[in-house]
């Protein structure tokens, strides 16, 4: 039985560790520290943590992977595994598995390497998107390509749907293909890197709705930065944020971010069409219907989201 070590933080890695461990043998977890979360800023475990927890793996969180070197060589793995770790790893630690070590990422590559790929794909209104298995380099995102699986995109997908698609995409690609791995019968291939882009760790300045935006493309931003880092905007100089929306064809002719009512839905007008609002939610208050939100609006014809 091969020995992998495994490297992830995320939910993301999860399925596939699932898939993983009746067959291999999970020598070692590595994940990020515990980091504080939260408004009261608790000390929070990985998803990665508790799963190798509860599975009784043994862990290692350091600050630096590179710490781990003198560990890894004693475990003598097979391959090292990573999966949104969060972490560029040296070639030091790269090279010590003897079947190399592979990465999984949520794009085909070499589109959208980086640390938001799933949130790119819905934020530009692509027509498919997958997962890509790479022969780590030091670069980010940079090695040879393994295997790629395509999943097409209805236009509909929120961020969690797709998330949790290509995480369970991912974990079936990676134990489709390592038994060819360490037979030695797949062959990686060189990215075209000049057709490489990128896409960044998103922030909450991203999430601000611009309403004179076309009505599609706020709609591709609510659908792909909620939960996080959300969506938002301004009202009465207070923030709202904007959880789910779905576009309004329609040719009302009115101001950007100007706020009506819609057969008694939450309608907000955009440079083109509108959107219907369906969950929002309101500075220092729990997230409610558009329509209740609506319902609370006093002096409906001069309400403008900005």
């Amino acid at each position: 039985m091969q020995k992998i070590i495994f490297a992830g933080t995320s939910e993301f890695g999860v399925p596939t560790l699932e898939k993983l461990k009746s067959s291999y043998e999970l020598v070692l977890i590595i994940t990020q520290p515990d980091k504080p979360l939260g408004r009261k800023q608790i000390l929070t475990a990985s998803p990665i943590k508790l799963w190798a927890q509860k599975n009784n793996i043994p862990v290692e969180q350091a600050e630096r992977i590179k710490n781990l070197e003198s560990r890894i060589k004693e475990l003598a793995p097979d391959l090292l595994l990573v999966i949104a770790y969060g972490q560029i790893i040296p070639k030091e630690i790269l090279k010590i598995p003897k079947f190399d070590s592979i990465n999984v990422h949520g794009s085909l590559l070499p589109k959208y390497r980086g640390a938001s790929p799933i949130q790119s794909a819905i934020l530009n209104g692509d027509g498919e998107t997958g997962i890509t298995l790479i022969k780590m380099d030091e670069q980010m995102d940079h090695g040879q390509i393994i295997a790629k699986e395509v999943v097409r995109l209805t236009g509909t997908e929120t961020f969690s749907e797709l998330y949790l698609q290509l995480s369970k995409v991912a974990a079936d690609l990676v134990v489709r293909i390592l038994p060819a791995w360490f037979a030695g019968k797949i062959k990686s291939a060189e990215q075209i890197h000049s057709q490489a882009t990128f896409c960044k760790l998103l922030n909450r300045a991203d999430g601000k709705i611009d309403w004179s935006s076309l009505a599609k493309l706020i709609d591709q931003k609510i659908r792909a930065l909620n939960p996080e880092p959300g969506t938002w905007t301004m009202l009465d100089g207070k923030i709202v944020k904007i959880l789910s929306a779905r576009v309004l064809n329609e040719s009302k002719i009115e101001l950007p971010g100007k706020i009506y009512s819609q057969l008694g839905e939450l309608a907000v007008k955009c440079l083109d069409a509108s959107l219907i609002i369906t969950q929002i939610q309101p500075e220092g208050k729990n997230p409610m219907s558009g329509k209740d939100f609506l319902n609370g609006l006093k002096n409906l014809n001069h309400k403008l989201f900005i």
